[in-house]
């Protein structure tokens, strides 16, 4: 039972940003991408069609559409003895029902009140507010079809003793396709919006076998381009951490798993664990409502992490960062996250004296590059920069030998002839409206 619609979204999958310094060294631009699935993806421009009703097998009847998450029924009667076993990790943080979200700030735990110029902390706050671990039955407004239905499972977790599993598994393999398996959450009138964050595991995503997205009123927020091939090897105990912004008020939010959605006749066999786990909710408030944010009031982190630290001049107003003398390369980061529905541009003042390849200064989102800027500047120009809708972590960065060239090869290309420094100032962020 499809919940929207994949005609237009792009399956092109997102570059491979693990280590990704955006240097000039850099020339691996093959995704790894096989042709066939490239054309087939660009073939794909009819509505996905509904699953045929001859598809179904002998399985046993699943249980009836509920609008709460379903749970296990207890088989025994409660005692005082601790009914998980003992773990090392914290206690689960407790989770609100979403008829409580009207208390839900508005405004990010990172947005500060004060009369400085730049907020560097120790580490970014973490404004999340947790929503739902599936470990019981939800106040959340959740609702699903009978037919491969999500079902509370303990095979992975994130937190806690249970995740919910979607009804893709091994035993859809080789139904005709695609085969849909939709979770959805109704937000209520008074939610003040923001993202919801949430962990996805699953073995393997590959197109055209399976994909993954996520949609907010039938528009997809979060493509499968984002979500393709993301193993679980290839992450953090197996899980992956996605957000989708969502706006104010009521909305239906749908978790879709697909089965082979483009409706190919023959599809090779599952040679892996199949299925896909979901954990860890929560909502995320936006980081203003205000059009234009002056970022001097968004808490930011200045080096640690690997990177060299910026220093404060002419008052405290500007951010200055240097090349550091007799190290091959280097990095001083600026870090800082937004949060908004529609996106919308990065502002700022530059001055640098930096030359390509010697060192520059570049702005990264996610860690993937957006832009670089070297050269000689007389005074400070006015730079702007488009950032995409959802969470958004800003990296600020003066590079020193961005594309990690031996010193051979640097010392052939002669002196670079600039200071190697970099003066940053008057950051703002203008959110779009729609």
């Amino acid at each position: 039972m499809p919940g929207v619609s994949l005609d237009g979204v792009d399956f092109s999958p997102a570059k491979d940003d693990d280590d990704d310094d955006g240097g000039y060294g850099d020339d691996d631009d093959d995704y790894g991408y096989d042709d066939d699935i490239e054309q087939l993806a660009a073939s794909f421009q009819t509505p996905v069609p509904t699953p045929q009703p001859t598809r179904r097998t002998s399985r046993p009847t699943r249980r009836a559409k509920s609008t709460k998450v379903p749970t296990k029924t207890p088989t025994k009667t409660p005692t005082t003895t601790p009914t998980k076993a003992p773990t090392t990790t914290p206690t689960k943080t407790p989770y609100i029902p979403l008829s409580g979200m009207a208390s839900l700030s508005s405004v990010n735990g990172n947005l500060l009140d004060g009369d400085t110029d730049w907020n560097f902390v120790p580490a970014l706050t973490d404004a999340a507010t947790p929503l739902d671990g599936f470990e019981h039955a939800s106040d959340l407004v959740w609702s699903m079809s009978s037919v491969d239905p999500w079902t509370p499972d303990a095979t992975h977790v994130s937190e806690g003793a249970t995740a919910i599993m979607s009804g893709i598994n091994r035993e859809t393999y080789g139904l005709p396709g695609p085969v849909y398996s939709n979770l959805t959450l109704t937000t209520t009138a008074d939610f003040p919006g923001g993202m919801f964050k949430f962990k996805i595991w699953a073995r393997n995503l590959l197109l055209p076998v399976e994909a993954f997205f996520v949609s907010v009123d039938g528009e997809v927020a979060l493509t499968p381009a984002r979500t393709h091939r993301h193993e679980a090897n290839g992450s953090i105990n197996g899980w992956v951490e996605y957000s989708v912004p969502v706006g104010p008020a009521a909305h239906e939010v749908t978790w879709s798993h697909v089965y082979n959605p483009f409706g190919m006749s023959a599809l090779p066999p599952a040679d892996s664990e199949t299925g896909l786990w979901m954990d860890d909710l929560r909502h995320v408030p936006f980081t203003s409502n205000s059009r234009v944010l002056d970022l001097s009031r968004v808490e930011m982190t200045n080096g640690g992490a690997g990177s060299s630290a910026w220093g404060l001049v002419d008052g405290d107003r500007v951010a200055l960062a240097k090349s550091a003398a007799g190290t091959r390369k280097d990095a001083a980061d600026i870090r800082f996250e937004l949060n908004s529905q529609h996106g919308g541009t990065l502002k700022y003042k530059i001055k640098t004296s930096t030359t390509a390849p010697h060192d520059d200064f570049a702005i990264l989102l996610g860690g993937e590059v957006k832009e670089a800027v070297f050269g000689e500047m007389s005074g400070f120009e006015n730079r702007k920069l488009v950032v995409p809708p959802g969470h958004q972590l800003v990296t600020m960065r003066h590079r020193k030998n961005p594309g990690n060239f031996g010193r051979a090869v640097l010392a052939s290309l002669g002196e670079a002839g600039t200071e190697g420094k970099t003066w940053l100032k008057d950051l703002r962020f203008d959110q779009n409206r729609s």
